[in-house]
């Protein structure tokens, strides 16, 4: 797995939320934009009118030049799959930084990356501790949960995710592909299938199909 950085300065306190429809892959996850021409009202799961800004990315604090350093050494062991050297440089920095979370978060990427689910659990739950805005942690944390059968637990982490900011992207794509293929919700998954797909605003082919596929049962569904 390869972890890729946004910037510096954001991934000291979070990091990537990633996940395809069929299996965890990496999908690089930043801040969200819409359109200027999008509608916000056309997915029945996004709130009317304008977009608020993300709360979690407007209170990014600012960190000094060694820890952004020490950070982006953890991140280049991590994108090298060193994960003992960047577990290291990672347990060093929480010691002195216990309320950057994106340390925790990170920590937990590495013992999932292991297959320690344990302690990677532990790790994304005490990120989200460390700030409860943080959206990857609640996304990363769900995504073990899904990767375990907890389908419920994993719906409720996004949710949550969604209660705190509801125009985050990468949080409507998840919950849609856990709706789409391990709970057989498809209205829902629909739902914020098209909402992702509004937010994010990309021509993404892909996507655009599952929409279709899943727009064609629904209506199926509605007609027998």
């Amino acid at each position: 797995m390869r972890f890729i950085s946004l910037l510096l300065l954001v991934l000291v306190l979070t990091a990537c939320s990633f996940s395809s429809r069929k299996a965890d892959a990496p999908q690089v996850s930043g801040p969200v934009s819409i359109p200027a021409s999008a509608s916000v009202s056309a997915s029945p799961v996004l709130p009317d009118g304008p977009p608020t800004p993300n709360p979690y990315l407007a209170s990014v604090p600012s960190v000094n030049r060694a820890i952004q350093q020490q950070f982006a050494a953890a991140v280049a062991a991590m994108e090298q799959q060193q994960w003992d050297q960047a577990e290291r440089i990672l347990i060093d920095l929480a010691h002195s930084n216990p309320r950057l979370s994106g340390i925790p978060l990170n920590l937990g990427l590495i013992y999932r990356a292991r297959g320690d689910h344990a302690r990677a659990e532990q790790a994304f739950s005490q990120a989200i501790t460390a700030n409860p805005q943080n959206l990857d942690a609640y996304n990363q944390l769900a995504i073990l949960k899904r990767q375990q059968g907890k389908f419920t637990e994993a719906e409720q982490l996004y949710q949550r995710a969604l209660a705190i900011w509801p125009f985050h992207g990468p949080s409507h794509k998840n919950l849609a592909i856990l709706y789409d293929l391990y709970l057989g919700r498809e209205s829902d998954a629909l739902a914020h299938y098209l909402a992702y797909q509004q937010l994010t605003g990309e021509d993404d082919k892909q996507l655009t199909s599952w929409i279709a596929d899943l727009q064609r049962r629904v209506t199926a569904a509605g007609d027998q």
